[in-house]
């Protein structure tokens, strides 16, 4: 008996077309009544002949579809399934080719057999666990050339032909040799099938049959064949079997958007505004001339809408691709252009449009990949006119791409797509409400109002994108956000412009008060909100609080920022503070605050980077902005930034925009630019002594000779255009004594709140007398609060955790009370249970009560959060694949060890058992832990009932949780075929920065029992050395012994090696290491390793090269294998690090800051399977951006 691995009948071969009407007999299939088309062309031979399995429920509804499609299946009444499946078929035979028709039919001898088999129910609990008889319904279909003189008895033995039987209920097909008993050949393979899965209880009820079935014979007519010489009949077939495989090279790396287009012709959205765009594209593609075309405009101004208005007329192919899905998979020499060509040619031939959508992509330069030319093997076909092109292209990447291609763009006729008006995309969209409504009746509607409201939001606060792409997708968010809503009546809502405000809200951080105009502002309460974090600044907490009220109001100019401030006052009042209570208020949290230390650009080339960037990336200021628009961006000590910077900082503030090297502009409409300054501060002090002394004058008095002092200080020292642009200087005086008083009693209730005494259930009791000793001995004049916080932070924070340090375990639940030096102890209850002392202050831990039962529950929590976060690992994506794929291995060595292995193809079944056993062991562990987490967690519980401790259950729970991350990381790749072998190239950007990567990464090989060759850029082979080629660039091949001893020399004249490695997982691990590593080493010592940029950083940047690590001789001069140029190495030093090793901050950042581990970057390779994982569990978190296939799948990148 043989088997097919499918699970859908499509493995099985190609059933033989059949001609007349089935005898009459049991389980025979019943050929049905046609209407009289389908009798004509009975008659005239011209039919297609399908067999349809039609199995009727108890409840009298039936379920129909063809044995060779069970995927398309109709349900309803018997006679309205049957005209369902002829009118498919009708459909099908018209426009299928024909062996997709030939697929339906069956020849005669077909039977319908119904087979007991004992089905054993592992899903119920062990004591109920029994075999329940099931009845399957089987199509024996005969076999080759037996089905000619095949038996219509299902009963007899199969001795007399060899027969395919079909199991509908499985999806499963099989074949049975002459010779073998039908039933048990049935029931064995049933049983076997059903062994290697796991199946749910409802898995099983869906095995259970239906209260009858039977088949039934479809015809129906096939289109009249085109009337040709029996001579031209072979050149016809040839022209259509050049068609499909044209058809099939397009569909390899294309979407075909016609065929969408031709399934649900209302499925493209309706566009407005845009007839004489649409005109012009549709003469430029349907014209005899095979044109290429560039739809170039901003983003999401409406170029993709144009090309799907294009598509839906239905006038041509249109195939949509990309640069990415060209070179997908080819990593051999060659393999990309070969493709490409054969994609070209298979356009030609179809006289297709092929469509990229972003152009960007396909001319992008793909440095790791030998500088792959997509652009110039295309450039032939556009410049010959054999091929239709579409591209489109954001208008800011224009020039700086049609200055590397010039010759291809040339080729380009150009459309330009502008923006649409506000009132156009509100007419524009009202028709897309419209048509919404009509079609999608059961998703949310959107009002007039709010509409309206949409157009005035995008048009103020998203200046980033177009019209009227930023519209439409703020629109089709809303009703995405509201989809499952439904009224009273259970009809779907109707949205409006409250729902709008707060899904704005929500996405922007911005308040609800700002931006509904229904809900009122009160300045005293948001005065009262912005000083509740910062003390004695009342003149300037209500200058901020106006000036919301003016943005509320809708009075600030629209062309510039929100606001502007400057700061002035001494240092440790309040400014910064201010700052950070502003940016939560307005954007709902303190991290909307960008703060820029301007001291550090000073320089005029320091300038350029803050504002400009470069043409690889855009200033840090712009790209904040861009990143984050809606922010607090707070320019500390503005005073020592270079001219240079005021220069452009004229423009922020003038008109509330400013371009980077590469054309972007960054809008700062949406951010509040406060900058702070120390000007006049010392003189101030000088000539008023501290705040609050004698003769000092009332605070009125006080306030008016400061602002008048500083604003004497602000117009000395900046240029008068640029104070002109401020909309208001706010002094900051010095504080009081009382008032430092209150930033003490501030400041330690924000040190209770930190996580690791909320964590421990640590209380923090502060008394008077110790809270005026601290804010007393804390007062410096010359550093105002910030000199406080430094004095708590050493004589307090610091001695509270050598304390809690001391306590280890026990420091949990405890009360800390914090008293000065000599002051009576207070009467408190609780066990003391550790002392600490300063010469100011006493702290004394004491163990509060209930502190038991709080720790206990504590525990159990922590044991859940375990267990949930282990759950939420062993459902991610890669490791259901891993349990699947052993799944799979376990039915291919069932049908590798059955009865009928002789007659089949030898299987390597050592090699599958080898590999089933590696995945097996990996799942066994986790699945082991996972069980451990779910006992440990139903122990824990009972223990918290019982009062018994749990501490022991939780450590035990964190031992099984760790176990499960040590295997993780290996299972998450288990199922990569390129999992244990790569080749990288490594190029050392900065001097020394090998020392800190490369060599410790050798070092480490052996451990991991990897094995590694190297070879040196420019070495040369010596007198030991095996024969090598003279004029290659990379050297003979190194051990990595002799590579680190190459690395300490003191001088090497090689920045680039090329690395071959194996062992287990080095593939999958190290292919995660690919491009830029950043080493943050301070610049003391990089400026001994001499970095290039001499701002303390080393770069090391990794070029993938393949997923192996054999290199045949014909291919070391493949231009994947080229030395990286030396001159392009600065741009790959400015890219986004993939890892960035900070020496100074004890931290790894993964993937361009999207993770963060704290670990001494010294033992990054030791770690390297935490690292993986890290990176692994990012590519399964939704949003990060990041794309796993581009790490496993090979390609020429």
């Amino acid at each position: 008996m043989s088997t097919t691995s499918g699970d859908d009948g499509r493995d099985a071969p190609a059933p033989e077309d059949g001609a007349g009407a089935p005898e009459d007999g049991a389980g025979a299939p019943e050929d049905t009544a046609s209407t009289p088309e389908d009798s004509a062309g009975a008659r005239e031979g011209r039919t297609a002949r399908a067999l349809v399995f039609v199995r009727e429920r108890f409840d009298g509804a039936c379920l129909a579809f063809p044995v060779a499609a069970p995927d398309t299946a109709s349900f309803g009444r018997d006679e309205d399934v049957l005209v369902e499946q002829r009118l498919f078929l009708r459909e099908h035979a018209a426009r299928a080719q024909p062996e997709a028709i030939s697929r339906l039919s069956f020849p005669q001898g077909t039977d319908l057999l119904t087979v007991n088999v004992a089905v054993p129910r592992d899903d119920l609990p062990r004591k109920l666990r029994r075999e329940v008889p099931v009845s399957f319904p089987c199509v024996v279909v005969p076999a080759g050339e037996q089905a000619a003189r095949a038996t219509r008895t299902a009963q007899a033995r199969v001795d007399e032909r060899d027969a395919w039987v079909l199991v509908p209920a499985l999806g499963h097909a099989f074949y049975v040799e002459a010779g073998e008993p039908l039933e048990p050949a049935i029931r064995r393979e049933v049983r076997r099938l059903l062994a290697s899965q796991s199946l749910s209880t409802w898995d099983h009820l869906g095995l259970l049959p239906g209260s009858a079935h039977r088949l039934e014979v479809l015809h129906a007519p096939l289109p009249e064949l085109d009337r040709v010489q029996p001579g031209q009949r072979v050149a016809s077939v040839a022209e259509r079997a050049r068609r499909k495989k044209a058809v099939d090279a397009l569909v390899s790396v294309a979407t075909p958007l016609h065929v969408a287009a031709q399934r649900s012709p209302l499925a493209a959205p309706p566009l407005a505004c845009r007839d004489a765009e649409l005109a012009r594209l549709a003469a430029l593609l349907d014209g005899e001339e095979r044109l290429g075309v560039l739809l170039v405009g901003p983003e999401h101004a409406g170029k993709t809408a144009l090309m799907q208005a294009y598509v839906a007329r239905q006038t041509r192919l249109v195939y949509a691709t990309s640069g990415a899905q060209f070179i997908a998979g080819m990593s051999g020499l060659g393999q990309w252009q070969e493709r490409l060509h054969g994609v070209m040619e298979a356009a030609a031939a179809l006289d297709a449009v092929l469509y990229f959508e972003n152009l960007d992509d396909l001319l992008a330069e793909r440095v790791d990949g030998g500088h792959v030319d997509l652009a110039g093997a295309m450039q032939p076909y556009l410049d010959e006119g054999r091929v239709r092109v579409v591209c489109e292209l954001r208008d800011d990447r224009l020039d700086a791409l049609e200055g590397r291609h010039w010759a291809f763009f040339a080729g380009l006729s150009r459309i330009r797509i502008e923006p649409l008006s506000a009132a156009d995309t509100r007419r524009a969209l009202a028709e897309r409400a419209e048509r919404d409504a009509r079609v999608e009746p059961h998703r949310p509607a959107v009002a007039g109002d709010a509409l309206t409201a949409l157009i005035d939001l995008a048009e103020r606060y998203l200046p980033y994108s177009a019209f009227p792409g930023k519209a439409v997708r703020l629109y089709e968010d809303l009703r995405t956000v509201h989809e499952r809503e439904r009224t009273a009546q259970g009809e779907p809502v109707t949205l409006g412009r409250s729902d709008l405000h707060e899904l704005f809200s929500m996405r922007t951080g911005m308040p609800a008060f700002l931006l509904r105009d229904d809900l009122p502002l009160r300045v005293d309460r948001v005065a009262r909100d912005l000083g509740a974090s910062v003390v004695g600044q009342e003149r300037a907490v209500r200058a901020l609080a106006e000036t919301i009220a003016v943005v509320k109001a809708g009075l600030s100019p629209p062309d510039k920022p929100l606001a502007a401030f400057l700061f002035v006052g001494p240092t440790g009042v309040g400014k910064t503070e201010l700052a950070r209570a502003l940016a939560a208020l307005l954007f709902g949290s303190p991290d909307r605050l960008s703060r820029f230390d301007m001291s550090e650009f000073g320089s005029e080339g320091a300038a350029d980077r803050l504002i400009r960037g470069t043409d690889g990336a855009g200033g840090l200021l712009t790209q904040r902005v861009r990143e984050q628009p809606f922010c607090v961006l707070l320019l500390d000590e503005i005073e020592k930034a270079h001219r240079a910077v005021f220069d452009l900082l004229l423009q922020v503030l003038g008109e509330g925009r400013l371009s980077d090297a590469r054309g972007r502009t960054a809008y700062f409409h949406n951010a509040i630019v406060i900058m702070t300054s120390n000007l006049g501060a010392a003189e101030r002090r000088a000539q008023a002594g501290f705040s609050g002394g004698p003769g000092a004058g009332s605070p009125e008095e006080r306030a008016a000779l400061d602002e008048a002092h500083y604003q004497r200080a602000v117009a000395g020292a900046f240029r008068q255009e640029f104070v002109n642009r401020i909309d208001r200087v706010v002094p900051f005086r010095s504080l009081t004594r009382a008032e430092l008083a209150e930033v003490a009693r501030l400041t330690t209730q924000r040190l209770s709140q930190r996580r690791g005494l909320s964590e421990a259930g640590v209380a923090l009791e502060v008394s008077p007398r110790a809270l005026a000793r601290l804010a007393e001995d804390g007062h410096a004049p010359a550093y105002g609060a910030r000199a406080l916080r430094r004095h708590i932070e050493e004589h307090l924070a610091a001695p509270l955790a050598r304390l809690l340090a001391r306590l280890g375990g026990d420091a949990r639940e405890l009360t800390v009370w914090v008293t000065e030096a000599g002051e009576p102890e207070a009467p408190v209850d609780g066990a003391v249970v550790g002392r600490a002392e300063t010469p100011a202050l006493r702290l004394e831990a004491r163990r509060r009560r209930a502190a038991r039962a709080a720790r206990q529950a504590f525990g159990v929590e922590q044991v859940g959060d375990l267990r949930r976060e282990v759950d939420q690992w062993m459902g991610l994506g890669p490791i259901e694949q891993l349990r699947e794929q052993i799944d799979f291995l376990l039915t291919q060595l069932s049908v590798a060890t059955g009865p009928s292995r002789d007659r089949r193809k030898e299987l390597d079944t050592s090699a599958l058992q080898a590999e089933h056993h590696r995945l097996s062991e990996l799942w066994a562990r986790l699945a082991s832990a996972q069980e451990e987490m779910h006992s440990v967690e139903e122990l824990a519980l009972m223990a918290l009932l019982e009062g018994e401790e749990v501490r022991e259950l939780a450590r035990e729970a964190r031992e099984a949780w760790e176990g499960v991350r040590k295997v993780l990381p290996r299972a998450m790749v288990a199922t990569e075929a390129r999992r244990d072998a790569i080749t990288l190239i490594l190029e050392e950007l900065d001097e020394g920065a090998f020392d800190r990567w490369l060599a410790p990464l050798l070092r480490e090989l052996p451990r991991r029992g990897w094995g590694a060759t190297l070879h040196i850029d420019g070495d040369r082979a010596g007198p030991g050395d095996a024969a090598w080629p003279a004029g290659r660039r990379w050297g003979p091949p190194r051990a990595p012994g002799d590579v680190i001893e190459a690395l300490a020399r003191p001088k090497r004249g090689f920045r680039s090696v090329l690395l071959r490695c194996t062992g287990a997982y080095a593939g999958a691990f190290l292919s995660l290491e690919r491009g830029l590593h950043q080493i943050v080493v301070g610049r003391r010592e990089a400026g001994a390793a001499r970095d290039a940029s001499g701002d303390g950083r080393l770069h090391v940047f990794v070029h993938f090269v393949a997923h192996a690590a054999d290199i045949a001789e014909d291919q070391w001069e493949h231009r994947s294998l080229a030395p990286p140029p030396a001159g392009s190495a600065a741009a790959r030093r400015r890219g986004a690090a993939a890892r960035e090793h900070d020496e100074v901050e004890g931290a790894v950042l993964i993937a361009g800051r999207r993770a963060r581990i704290s670990m001494d970057p010294a033992w990054y390779w030791e770690r390297l399977d935490e690292i993986a994982l890290t990176h692994l569990l990012l590519f399964e978190g939704e949003g990060s951006g990041l794309d796993r296939s581009a790490y496993f799948t090979p390609e020429t990148s």
